[in-house]
């Protein structure tokens, strides 16, 4: 009776790759800077928004035919129009046994893209900012060097912080430092750091719980200062000339330095930046027969401004480990 040889089975009937129906996706940071952003509902239409601005009264010396100072406005444009496509012919479609899955998971990537776009935009905001320039608001720089031996940032960028929020009349609550990782890690092999605690004062303003696992990065309260830790932070990408908080020692940033924030987030009028939308993230979906395609596109429209420079405080530091 004629038998199947086993050995000849296992060399010619087994596959040899199996393909799972499982995908590996990378790990996603939670991106939470939209809660920084203050986004007005009053911008109907157009591209240019004005706001007037009414600063403190003062009294100022009259000559005659010389008109007194007037009072400023604040000036906000639409500028932002972007967007992802992604085809998928049905060649693929007929081909791929993961295609499926491939489709259903575009909608989130999309999002997941657009929502990284916006965290690195809203966190270069500081760039509003005159560069190479301390930003000078009642006699407090608002844009400096930390303060450490090789541009590390120490605890005492905090307080120095503090009392730029302090000179700029800007509320003591809602106060978050948004840092660099390196920051975190220096932090947490220095024992002997003082003025923190481990707990938040405040973090519900921006919508997440400090104390979650959900990717959101708590670090502990610096002098007030609730402080985040975020892999998305603007990096120099050229040298900038600045000062530590002292004002005489010159701190000056080197490429690949990072830019970390400290902002009051206390309500609405006190975030440091102003957004509106024109178009929020919108996802179309269409077909070219012409060429066996199916088109899956997310576009938005939106603008970004530093709305309040008094509650942002910006302070360069290496991202080198110590």
């Amino acid at each position: 009776m004629a038998t199947m040889d086993s050995a000849w089975g296992s060399t010619h009937l087994k596959r040899n790759e199996t393909y799972s129906t499982q995908i590996k996706e990378a790990f996603e940071d939670q991106t939470f800077a939209q809660g920084m952003v203050r986004f007005i509902n009053d911008f109907g239409d157009g591209d240019n928004f004005k706001v007037s601005s009414i600063g403190e009264l003062a009294i100022d010396q009259m000559s005659e035919s010389v008109a007194l100072p007037d009072t400023g406005q604040f000036v906000f444009n639409i500028n932002e129009f972007v967007g992802v496509k992604v085809p998928f012919t049905d060649k693929f479609l007929e081909d791929d046994f993961l295609a499926p899955a491939a489709i259903a998971s575009m909608p989130r990537k999309m999002k997941r893209a657009f929502d990284e776009y916006m965290e690195t935009q809203t966190l270069k905001l500081h760039q509003v900012q005159t560069n190479a320039n301390a930003n000078t608001i009642n006699g407090a720089a608002h844009r400096l060097g930390a303060s450490g031996s090789a541009g590390q940032m120490l605890v005492e960028d905090f307080a120095y912080a503090r009392y730029a929020m302090q000179k700029g009349k800007v509320p003591l609550t809602g106060l978050v430092a948004v840092v660099d990782p390196s920051f975190e890690f220096n932090t947490n092999i220095n024992s002997s750091a003082s003025g923190v605690v481990d707990n938040p004062r405040w973090g519900a303003g921006m919508g997440f719980d400090p104390a979650s696992t959900d990717g959101v990065r708590f670090l502990n309260n610096i002098f007030g200062w609730d402080v985040y830790v975020s892999d998305y932070l603007d990096v120099a990408t050229a040298t900038e000339s600045l000062n530590e908080y002292d004002g005489s020692t010159a701190a000056n940033v080197a490429v690949g330095d990072v830019y970390n924030l400290f902002m009051c987030l206390a309500d609405d009028d006190a975030k440091p930046f102003m957004g509106a939308w024109r178009r929020t993230p919108t996802i179309k979906s269409w077909r070219d027969e012409d060429i066996e395609t199916e088109y899956h596109q997310l576009s938005a429209r939106f603008g970004l401004n530093l709305w309040r420079p008094e509650s942002l405080v910006t302070i360069a530091s290496t991202t080198a480990l110590t």
